[in-house]
């Protein structure tokens, strides 16, 4: 015989069997039904603030909260709110870096503003340069800080 229907017979009766029996012997259960009303839920009850948000698992919980949000009108609405909140304070952060210039420790050259720091040659040449100011002002006997 075929090995699965060696398994899938006995397993089928079985499965007849068991429920007889458990027809047979029911016993009753108590009425579903609360005497009181229940507690209101609490925050505590379900705390999430310990959970990693990182990986795959992570962006499908940042996923699943960005649909509760959008679905709660509350939610939605502080969300609208930090929204345009957040862009005006980045226009207005956007505009000032435009009129007072870049920060100070971004260095001289747009080379030095690059993420990837793809100029590295004229990099190199900046630095050398740099190490040549420096000898001379030791040669000149002045103290470098």
């Amino acid at each position: 015989m075929e090995p699965l229907l060696i398994v899938l017979i006995p397993g089928i009766l079985g499965g007849l069997v068991l429920s007889v029996l458990i027809a047979r012997n029911r016993r009753g259960t108590p009425a579903t039904f609360v005497s009181r009303p229940l507690d209101a839920p609490s925050p505590a009850l379900i705390n999430m603030a310990h959970i990693k948000v990182e990986g795959l698992g992570g962006l499908g919980l940042v996923a699943a909260v960005t649909a509760v949000a959008i679905a709660d009108p509350r939610i939605r609405l502080a969300m609208i709110v930090a929204l345009v909140l957040g862009g005006g304070l980045a226009l207005f952060l956007i505009s000032t870096r435009r009129r007072t210039g870049a920060m100070p420790s971004s260095g001289d050259g747009p080379e030095d503003r690059s993420l990837l720091h793809l100029g590295a040659e004229s990099r190199r040449t900046s630095h050398a340069s740099a190490r040549a100011t420096i000898d001379e002002v030791k040669r000149a006997g002045l103290a470098v800080a």
